[in-house]
């Protein structure tokens, strides 16, 4: 008994630790652009409600604490319709509403920049690659590699913990390269491997081994404008990822292999980070949390209500079909939008479900 609680609270603790304070930088966006544009905002709550009580009573917002710790949420005055409030959202300008709308995006984009940042520059880790298995016959195999070899560079170029540490493999098959190898007792020496071609590669590999592990290998170090021109360059990578693990989702929704379509739900995310948050350590949870601050600032820029991009495409609707007939559409997308939001997310944690208890559709 006493596992299967720390089975479930420890993804519990995992999502309120790494993707609550996420949501909630999110709506600190929508908040400082509010105050920023003229906009009162009442309440900043942690959580959603109801209310367990006010940590701070300001001049013009009082930050509470909710009892569902899902995210958070900004309560703008004049939100209802027909609410004539002069510093309520209802007469704001649309220019106002949509620097509102997309400040939480902003913020997700540059949280996940500046962990990218520090992951690349002050908190880079080169990496190595602990072999499992050696294929007989192999290029490696006939290079002298050992199961529990540990290869740390390739033409001399060390490798970083958040890369693809053998992306350059395919460029140069069929040629030969020289790997530095590090043996178990730590004796380092540099070989030649002619790798296979892609034709022979295919299945197999072109170096032919398994790989068992990446783990750090000490401190990385990089200039500040290699550092930053690495950390735009992961963000960019980090967000347009989710739009092509989207994209197969909604290609082949009902496969049997694609329960979730390769996209973790909040289940997945929570469960996985629990599981391995021992081995990958403070700096491998920040790599998640900069992933998921950029796959957030992305999927809200998605023209779905009631994701900001949503609402932004509802609040130039609005001004095409009129105030009267804008609302009325309006209205109806959200509705639709919020009914495949949540058949998505009914879909993908069906998917973390299944994959946890090891259930094949």
């Amino acid at each position: 008994m006493i596992d299967f609680l720390l089975g479930i609270l420890g993804p519990v603790a995992a999502f309120i630790l790494l993707v609550v304070p996420l949501i909630v930088i999110h709506e600190l966006g929508h908040l400082f652009a509010a105050r920023l544009r003229g906009i009162d905002v009442p309440e900043f709550g942690i959580g959603f409600p109801p209310r367990l009580f006010t940590l701070l009573r300001g001049h013009r917002t009082e930050l509470t604490i909710n009892a569902l710790p899902l995210g958070g949420f900004v309560r703008m005055a004049g939100s209802e319709e027909g609410d004539n409030d002069p510093a309520g959202w209802e007469r704001a300008t649309i220019s106002s509403k949509v620097l509102v709308m997309v400040a939480g995006v902003a913020m997700n984009a540059l949280v996940a920049f500046l962990l990218m940042l520090v992951l690349a520059g002050p908190l880079a880790e080169r990496a190595s690659i602990r072999i499992a298995q050696v294929q007989p016959g192999s290029p490696a195999a006939k290079a002298g590699i050992l199961p529990g070899d540990r290869i740390v560079g390739v033409e001399g170029e060390t490798f970083d913990r958040f890369d693809a540490p053998l992306s350059s493999l395919p460029s140069r098959a069929g040629t030969s390269v020289l790997i530095t190898v590090v043996t178990p007792g730590d004796d380092e020496r540099t070989i030649p491997i002619t790798l296979r071609t892609a034709e022979e590669a295919a299945g197999k590999g072109f170096m032919g081994v398994e790989i068992a592990s990446i783990d750090s290998a000490g401190p990385l170090s990089r200039s500040f404008a290699e550092s930053a021109a690495l950390a735009a360059r992961r963000t960019w990578e980090a967000g347009t990822a989710i739009l092509g693990a989207l994209g197969d989702f909604v290609s082949t929704p009902f496969r049997a292999d694609t329960a979730g379509g390769g996209v973790a739900g909040p289940i997945g995310i929570a469960v996985g980070v629990s599981a391995a948050a021992g081995e990958i350590g403070i700096v491998g949870l920040l790599h998640i949390a900069a992933l998921l601050s950029a796959n957030l600032a992305v999927l809200n820029l998605l023209p779905i209500p009631p994701l900001d991009g949503g609402r932004v495409a509802a609040l130039y609707l609005r001004r095409i079909l009129g105030e009267s007939r804008g609302r009325t559409m309006e209205r109806r997308l959200v509705t639709v939008g919020a009914v495949l939001m949540l058949s998505l997310f009914a879909w993908i944690s069906l998917g973390d479900i299944l994959n946890l208890f090891g259930v094949e559709r």
